[in-house]
């Protein structure tokens, strides 16, 4: 099941789902949201922040998921021994990482600038209450809005690997992803056995999609936005894993080495393939060094009448 929790800005420790955080500003004025581990560099106390987790990112081990792709990136994932892990930068959908809709901005700022309004003057136990001005507490609250605007270019900067949840084939991603004629593959898996194929890198989170109609929500704070999408995408019932970038030089991807013949179970021919290519994929398959189980698409079944 998938587990939840924040990072500490300074050091970059997790903070799991329940415990505090503290937002304040270091000797030299920059804002920083840390954990208990680090709340001694604060020199000035704003408040502190329980990670809710509301987003319920959790997926059963077992459900299967598909990753639907072109031959060329099958190939390119047998030489490499691995998952390659695109920027969310480098996604087509401008909505990757989106708070919401542009023209309601100005509705999300001003909420949370009334729930800072009240936070920075209310204070933890053991502190006094503040004596400060109207345009202190407007400032203090700008300054809190910032930091939490400035997550959401970390989120875009987040590494993805995008699945498909589902127990049989999709007829509709087999046509999105490997559109007749460019021959394609999908590799079934789950999620599982993805956990077990990212754990080398302790920051993966495999997690479900939620999919939100921006007209009228916005998508949850920080790093778990990357887990909310458009109504409109709904049909990919997408289950995806991120890694946290590079947080000094981000790159634009990398591949995750892991191994393959313990992730894939087995390998689904496009229905719309020419009739050589099943060939083609068994030997490039064979040529790497593993040995899948390919299987032709339940798409191509004959019916009767």
């Amino acid at each position: 099941m998938t587990q939840q929790w924040n990072r500490c800005v300074s050091c970059n420790h997790k903070i799991p789902k329940g415990r505090p955080a503290f937002a304040g500003y270091e000797a030299g004025g920059r804002s920083l949201l840390v954990g208990a581990c680090c709340a001694h560099q604060l020199e000035e106390l704003a408040t502190p922040v329980y990670w809710s987790g509301t987003l319920d990112l959790s997926v059963e081990d077992d459900q299967s998921v598909w990753r639907y792709m072109e031959f060329a990136k099958f190939v390119a994932m047998l030489q490499q021994g691995g998952l390659y892990f695109p920027s969310v930068h480098e996604l087509e959908d401008q909505f990757e990482g989106a708070i919401g809709l542009a023209r309601r901005e100005p509705d999300w700022d001003e909420f949370y600038l009334g729930y800072f309004r009240k936070i920075v003057v209310t204070p933890p136990p053991g502190f006094s209450q503040p004596d400060w001005s109207e345009e202190r507490i407007e400032s203090e609250a700008n300054k809190l809005l910032e930091q939490l605007k400035a997550g959401s270019s970390r989120a875009r900067s987040l590494l993805v690997s995008c699945w498909h949840a589902n127990d049989i084939e999709s007829e509709a991603l087999w046509r999105l992803y490997c559109p007749s004629p460019t021959p394609g593959v999908a590799i079934r898996t789950t999620v599982g056995q993805l956990w077990e194929a990212t754990a080398r890198d302790a920051s993966a989170v495999v997690g479900r999609v939620h999919y939100l109609d921006f007209r009228h929500s916005f998508a949850t704070i920080q790093n778990e936005r990357i887990f909310c999408k458009r109504r409109s995408l709904s049909h990919e019932c997408e289950v995806r894993v991120t890694l946290q970038n590079e947080h000094e030089n981000p790159v634009k991807g990398k591949t995750l080495t892991c191994d393959l013949m313990a992730l894939i179970n087995d390998v689904t021919i496009s229905p719309f393939a020419p009739l050589w290519f099943p060939d083609v994929v068994s030997g490039a398959i064979e040529k790497f060094g593993y040995s899948f189980e390919v299987r032709q698409s339940e798409l191509l079944e004959e019916p009767f009448f």
